[in-house]
């Protein structure tokens, strides 16, 4: 009796799976148009840029949103999303494809036992290229399609899946959140606020390095803690062998030897990652181009592995199956700003957040910025698109209190990408989360404490930037 009301209590306890989660916050959002008072503003188009009209906001009848309709909000969300979800699929299967032919852990070991002692080291290089490169915008969409390479290097290195999304997705981010070459948000960002594109450098490089820096540290930390004990790791579950969760621990490398075939198998595959990640960055490839590449990536590695053309077919499926988690979660978390800007409610949302920050002096009105834009984000996860909503909104309140332009597109920068690290409707993230095996709630449990430093430390930079009267010409 007593192991059964044991039972019930923790199952009480359980936190909800992530497609119940963002299930339960389209559901929120659904009754948010019934609740929020529709509104809008007027938008006008300058080239391919749409941006919304300082004081035009109204309010308009409103567009209450069925539970019919969000329904179709998240099958459009699916749609929306369709070339994340199908790049996730194809990703997944040209890795599964190597995988299957033993020749990348047989890579991966031998790394293993070059890198024993060196993790560190290894662990900051690929973080600070992923980081500087992102600074730039340059890795763009390809952090998802390079995240299962991340788990098996950092399984190889004895650590777990998650210390790979670390590596990778938070490497990608650290330099991504505070990037000071980004043409696609900060670029957008300073051109609406009407000062010279790229100005103001010297400060954003420095906020990126110490961003970068300090995710890094947080990295090898909970390297570290995993190393010491394993029952920290957020991939266990009570009952779970070492082997289960955690990879080779020091020492135990495996000593397979790679064969020609393998050598160039793996070779061919990672040349292909180069070329398509260079492709991203000189041609903008979009996700539609890089699953499509991924897919003839896996073609090639099943030929060189030997497989015949119906175990490629096989194998491509079979990699693909455990990609329609992660993949769909992408889509779901999209579905919430489909079902806010249906009923006409996300504009309301932005003007009320904006009101308070007449009210406050240049410097803590400085700080504000930081969170309203943090706050923004959840319901604006696009940095363009939220660029193109709020900055003619903080542009004409920032001359009004005193702010500097160029620090209100830095707090406009800091929420936005500090923002993309905290909210469960960030689709990419949630896919990553989903492919190495670790829930949204937990994820957060983890790292809030650490991602709140990072906001406060943001809004007291951006604080200390306006009452310099950064200009950053």
């Amino acid at each position: 009796m007593a192991k059964n009301q044991t039972t019930a209590k923790e199952k009480k306890r359980e936190f909800p799976d992530v497609y119940a989660l963002v299930f339960l916050m389209c559901i929120a959002a659904m009754a948010a148009t019934w609740i929020v008072p529709a509104g809008s503003f007027e938008r006008v188009t300058e080239g391919t840029l749409t941006k919304v009209v300082a004081g035009s906001f109204q309010y308009i009848d409103r567009v209450p949103q069925t539970p019919w309709d969000m329904l179709q909000a998240i099958f459009q969300g699916c749609i929306n999303s369709a070339g994340t979800i199908f790049m996730i699929m194809f990703c997944g299967a040209a890795v599964n494809m190597l995988d299957e032919s033993k020749a990348l852990t047989a890579a991966f070991s031998t790394m293993a036992r070059k890198l024993q002692g060196k993790e560190a080291v290894a662990i900051g290089v690929i973080m600070f290229a992923l980081g500087l490169g992102n600074a730039a915008g340059v890795f763009a969409n390809i952090g998802t399609a390079i995240i299962l390479i991340g788990v098996f290097m950092s399984r190889a290195m004895g650590g777990d899946a998650f210390l790979g999304f670390l590596i990778i997705y938070w490497g990608l981010q650290s330099g991504f959140s505070v990037g000071f070459a980004n043409p696609s948000i900060l670029g957008v960002a300073q051109t609406l606020a009407e000062v010279p594109i790229f100005s103001g450098m010297g400060p954003r490089v420095i906020c990126c390095l110490l961003n970068i820096t300090y995710l890094y540290v947080l990295t090898l930390f909970y390297f570290k803690a995993i190393k010491k004990d394993p029952t920290r790791s957020l991939n266990y579950e009570e009952g779970m062998k070492l082997s289960d969760y955690i990879g080779p621990t020091e020492g135990s490398a495996d000593d397979t030897k790679m064969t020609k075939r393998q050598m160039i198998t793996v070779a061919v595959f990672f040349l292909g990652v180069i070329f398509c990640v260079t492709f991203t960055i000189l041609n903008s490839w979009p996700a539609k181009k890089i699953a499509s590449f991924f897919i003839g990536l896996a073609v090639v590695t099943g030929i060189l592995s030997g497989f015949s053309m119906n175990e490629i077919a096989r194998k491509f499926v079979k990699g693909c199956q455990p990609m329609v988690y992660a993949s769909f979660v992408t889509g779901l978390a999209s579905a919430v700003a489909v079902i806010l800007n249906n009923g006409k409610v996300i504009d309301t949302i932005v003007n009320f957040l904006s009101l308070p920050l007449a009210a406050m002096g240049s410097v803590l009105g400085a700080g504000f910025m930081v969170i309203i834009n943090v706050l923004i984000n959840v319901l604006v996860p696009s940095g363009s698109g939220q660029a193109a909503m709020v900055m003619p909104l903080m542009v004409p309140i920032a001359d009004l209190v005193g702010i500097t332009r160029q620090v209100a597109v830095q707090a406009f920068q800091f929420g936005d990408g500090l923002g993309n690290l905290i909210t469960p409707l960030n689709g990419p993230m949630m896919g990553c989360l989903a492919l190495v095996g670790v829930s949204f709630p937990k994820y957060i449990k983890w790292a809030f404490k650490f991602l709140v430093i990072q906001y406060l430390v943001a809004a007291v930079i951006t604080m200390g930037l306006s009452a310099a009267g950064w200009v950053g010409f």
